[in-house]
């Protein structure tokens, strides 16, 4: 199982709608897919919704010490969703000992899953330090902006930190994804331009504009690239489905 998060602890960056399409993705892509909310918003518990009354394990109970006996909730053949609860509030103020737990209870799964979908709260804290030790690589979506700009350093020291502490040392960070961009306002063109002078291979190839077409996908719970019509929807279901093959062969889920 490869386990990829998406961090930013800037809100409204996209994280929820790239981990919905990358779940959305993997599953056409035969893969056996585990999404886990850690976002106390559950964007992406909403985006999901129950097929069965039967509830399955929540997200804070990956803290708990004791491995979970709870069962997953199946919103599929292969997709299984552990969703965002309000407890998870609570653990932002928990001791460090907290951080690993979450990525030694995912283990019970990684034999019947092939992907694990982190999302993560936008803020630093406890839960997204425990996801980003339980991954395999994180991707960082972000929008082209002064203010969005200036907190990514925060979010690269907190990356860098969750590796030389030795909570996961081996995580890899994937790149930054620019996301909901503005194509057509020249100063966010020349902004991703600058991103790309300043921070190199750091900022992935792939672009995602803001569309109308990807919020109306997301309100009607289907990848972008379903039901296209008109020329500005047929766009941005080729930036998605490209961008989230290009971060799925890159995790090593998928071939190329």
């Amino acid at each position: 199982m490869k386990t990829l998060a998406a961090a930013n602890q800037k809100g409204g960056v996209g994280k929820s709608t790239l981990i919905v399409h990358l779940a959305y993705a993997g599953a056409e892509a035969g893969l056996r897919v585990l999404i886990v909310d850690f976002d106390i918003q559950g964007s992406v518990t909403l985006s999901f919704p129950p097929v069965s009354d039967t509830a399955g394990l929540v997200a804070s109970s990956l803290f708990d010490e004791e491995a979970p006996t709870t069962p997953l909730e199946y919103i599929g053949e292969k997709v299984a969703i552990i969703r965002a609860d309000e407890n998870l509030a609570l653990l932002e103020r928990a001791p460090d000992v907290f951080i690993r737990r979450p990525g030694l209870n995912l283990r019970h799964y990684a034999k019947d899953f092939d992907l694990c979908l982190i999302d993560t709260p936008g803020r630093l804290g406890m839960t997204l330090n425990a996801a980003l030790a339980a991954s395999d690589a994180v991707v960082c979506p972000v929008a082209v902006g002064l203010f969005e700009i200036a907190g990514l350093a925060d979010l690269w020291k907190f990356i860098k930190a969750v590796k030389t502490k030795g909570y996961n040392p081996s995580l890899r960070l994937m790149g930054m994804l620019a996301s909901k961009v503005n194509t057509r306002s020249p100063e966010e063109r020349e902004g991703l331009e600058e991103l790309r002078r300043q921070f190199g291979d750091a900022i992935l190839p792939d672009m995602l504009a803001e569309r109308a077409a990807v919020k109306q996908a997301i309100s009607r719970r289907r990848p972008v690239w379903v039901a296209t019509r008109g020329a500005g929807h047929l766009l941005a279901a080729k930036e998605w489905k490209k961008a989230c093959k290009s971060i799925l062969v890159n995790l090593g889920s998928i071939a190329k």
